[in-house]
């Protein structure tokens, strides 16, 4: 579904064409500090100094607003990602939007906010109607669901259950109907003064639920219909921490990819602006990874931060530890030795290479069998409470903003990590972890969420505030010989 909670949407009518949005800043900007390329709503860390003072200023008036008045976005439903852009409008004057994320109190236009990229009135003339319809028909398959559930007299189940499919298809047709109308509302332009649809960008796939209603879409299609030059884009979190975790008040997060890594691309075209980043394209020394250990059976080294664990796609990707060590050990099969486990591109540490598939079997019945150890050290923002723990809920893939990862109770996958404080600092707190579980980002999510730590790790540039790095280190391995069948342990101090 496009939209999921609008079926009471009060009649908010589309703004005035006299509205006002523009806010100059006050005092204007120095014409050097201003970007001369419009920087990568993608990037992570801070953004461009321009639009964080405008992002500090929409915080402070934030602060003071009836509806966004943070005491009013706490708890597990609150939170919102907020957005300003920086433009400069026809009078060479710089200043910003502000807008926000889907609808507000079941809103979708409120004052000093840029609208959404469809016409609201359109919108509820499809969506009151049909809304109250898709609600009946949704309470009328529940009531079938029920009846079939509970059965009925002898010869009445197949007809109980029959009546309930048949429902629940008329609902689903129906509510496919009314969001395919809703789709086709939504229209975004770009600076070629070109436009395109919502299913016309993502053809021949389905668009995901919410999408165009993010506010870098809100603001650019704004600013591009009112002649305003986009400058540089800033997105924060506002509230409370959301269920699935990994957003936190007042920190800057880059625009997703699943729903405004197809929509923003367009909506740029005509623009000067700079290429989203591109992972795996780091620097790395000619002697990386250093090698901690190496036989006849595997290698073993350590990875910097910053260098591909194996492969990625397409041809600037293909700088990694396994393509290093197969060169650096000269084998006659050049496709050994082969990474038996991976390390996020982020992470720093140790990584096993078996040097032939006797040993890569042997080392891989290890991982699954979850007999071989691993210890991690972290330095993560804040206190943390308590001295040590265990962390245990389940992980899946945010679907609309991959790669990350969120706690997902419906269809996520177990996810278990114990951990240790190891230091404590000011504003810092230095953390071993030992996950028994390997699931993508595990670690991360479980420091960043407030069912675990509460804590982004330092440098975690999706679940926390970017840094140069993210403090996360693989230090200790322990498993079983894959040739010998002794105890091994290997140990590489972190480099932080």
């Amino acid at each position: 579904m496009l939209i999921a909670n609008v079926a009471r949407v009060g009649h908010h009518r589309s703004a005035s064409p006299t509205r006002r949005m523009f806010i100059p800043f006050k005092p204007p900007p120095v014409t050097a500090l201003l970007p001369t390329v419009l920087p990568s709503p993608f990037g992570a860390g801070r953004p461009h100094p321009l639009a964080e003072r405008a992002a500090t200023e929409t915080q402070a008036w934030l602060e003071h607003h009836e509806v966004f008045a943070p005491a009013r976005w706490q708890g597990p439903l609150g939170g919102k990602m907020m957005g300003v852009l920086v433009v400069r409008d026809a009078e060479d004057r710089v200043g910003y939007l502000r807008g926000f994320a889907g609808t507000v109190g079941r809103r979708w236009l409120v004052d000093g906010f840029v609208p959404p990229v469809f016409d609201t009135d359109a919108f509820h003339a499809i969506w009151d109607d049909g809304g109250d319809e898709v609600s009946r028909l949704d309470a009328a398959t529940r009531a079938r669901r029920e009846d079939a559930r509970q059965g009925g007299a002898r010869g009445q189940t197949a007809a109980l259950e029959h009546a309930a499919t048949t429902a629940r298809e008329r609902q689903r047709e129906f509510s496919r109907a009314i969001h395919g109308q809703i789709e086709a509302l939504y229209r975004f332009p770009n600076a070629r003064g070109e436009s395109a649809g919502l299913r016309e960008l993502f053809d021949p796939h389905s668009p995901p639920g919410g999408s165009g209603d993010c506010a870098a879409p809100k603001l650019l299609s704004y600013a591009l219909q009112h002649r305003l030059a986009p400058l540089a884009l800033a997105e924060f979190w506002w509230g409370g921490i959301p269920r699935a975790g990994g957003r936190h008040h007042g920190l800057f997060y880059p625009a997703c990819r699943g729903r405004c890594g197809t929509i923003l691309p367009f909506m740029l075209e005509g623009l000067v602006y700079e290429p989203p980043p591109d992972v795996g394209l780091q620097a790395m020394p000619a002697d990386a990874p250093e090698t901690i250990f190496e036989d006849d059976a595997m290698i073993v080294v350590c990875k910097p931060s910053g260098m591909l664990s194996v492969p990625g796609r397409g041809p600037s990707r293909q700088d990694c530890v396994e393509r290093r060590v197969q060169a650096r050990c000269g084998l006659e099969d050049p496709t050994w030795p082969r990474m038996v486990h991976r390390l996020d591109l982020a992470t720093s540490g140790l990584l096993i290479a078996p040097k032939h598939r006797e040993a890569y079997v042997h080392i891989q019945r290890q991982f699954a069998a979850r007999t071989i150890q691993k210890e991690y050290v972290a330095l993560v923002h804040g206190v943390v409470q308590g001295d040590r723990g265990v962390i245990d809920f389940p992980i899946g893939r945010d679907l609309a903003d991959r790669p990350r990862q969120q706690h997902d109770p419906q269809q996520g996958k177990p996810s278990l990590t114990h951990w240790q404080v190891l230091e404590r600092g000011s504003d810092h707190t230095r953390v071993a972890f030992t996950p028994k579980t390997g699931r993508t980002h595990q670690l991360r999510v479980h420091a960043a969420h407030p069912d675990g730590l509460n804590a982004p790790i330092v440098g975690d540039r999706l679940y926390g505030l970017g840094n140069d790095r993210l403090m996360l280190h693989a230090e200790r391995l322990r498993f079983v010989h894959p040739a010998t069948g002794d105890p091994a342990e290997f140990f590489a101090p972190p480099p932080f």
